[in-house]
């Protein structure tokens, strides 16, 4: 399925809709800060004994956050590997006392990708029962498209460049680092956000579906 076949059953609402959507994804953290080999060259005849020191087995958290045009939902540090079970689960426990704890709660409209966890009969049903036609299904969103989801084109990107200042010594310090960054962001950088998401899906209308081409 291309992009663009199923973006107008999303985007064919009102426009005060975009104030009420709420966008949702799961990243990796590591503990030690990523390194770039770009930032790394050495010209030399020979073959140079020099290298880069990093952990066999970097410890690393898996984050949930979900974001809209007014807040960031989260963090949410999944202490195991994502399943279905235990996201059912953050999202009951979690995820739902934070929505029902804002005014406009029954405006909001939920996104999330096509992972296995999120596509599971149960968290589907779930959430249909929760959202009803404002749960975006897995029907309606583009697979594959984190050119789309502003957790994916903004927050994660945004949060990987400020969380390693200072650098953490554990996974707590890293988590601390999360949710002081989370916290910092504006409800400004938001509204921008969200523009851009509207922009890149025009684009994807446009170019139905193929390739595209956004700052």
């Amino acid at each position: 399925m291309k992009k663009g076949q199923s973006l107008p059953s999303v985007l064919n609402q009102p426009s005060s809709t975009l104030d009420y959507m709420i966008f949702s994804d799961e990243a990796y953290f590591y503990l030690t800060l990523p390194v770039n080999k770009q930032n790394n060259r050495i010209w030399s005849k020979e073959s140079p004994l020099n290298g880069v020191e990093k952990p066999l087995r970097d410890e690393k958290i898996m984050v949930w956050c979900a974001i809209s045009v007014k807040r960031v939902f989260g963090p949410f540090f999944f202490s195991d590997y994502v399943n279905s079970r235990n996201y059912l689960e953050m999202l009951k426990t979690f995820f739902r006392p934070k929505i029902l704890n804002t005014a406009e709660y029954k405006k909001y409209h939920f996104q999330q990708d096509g992972a296995r966890p999120h596509t599971a009969t149960a968290v589907q049903t779930w959430l249909t029962s929760r959202f009803g036609p404002k749960f975006i299904t897995k029907e309606k969103w583009p697979p594959r498209s984190p050119d789309l989801n502003p957790c994916d084109f903004f927050l994660w990107g945004y949060l990987k460049a400020r969380v390693y200042n200072p650098l953490p010594k554990t996974l707590e310090e890293l988590k601390a680092n999360i949710e002081r960054e989370i916290k910092n962001i504006s409800i400004a950088a938001l509204k921008s956000t969200f523009l851009n998401f509207k922009k890149r899906c025009e684009f994807c209308l446009t170019a139905d579906g193929g390739h595209l081409e956004v700052e």
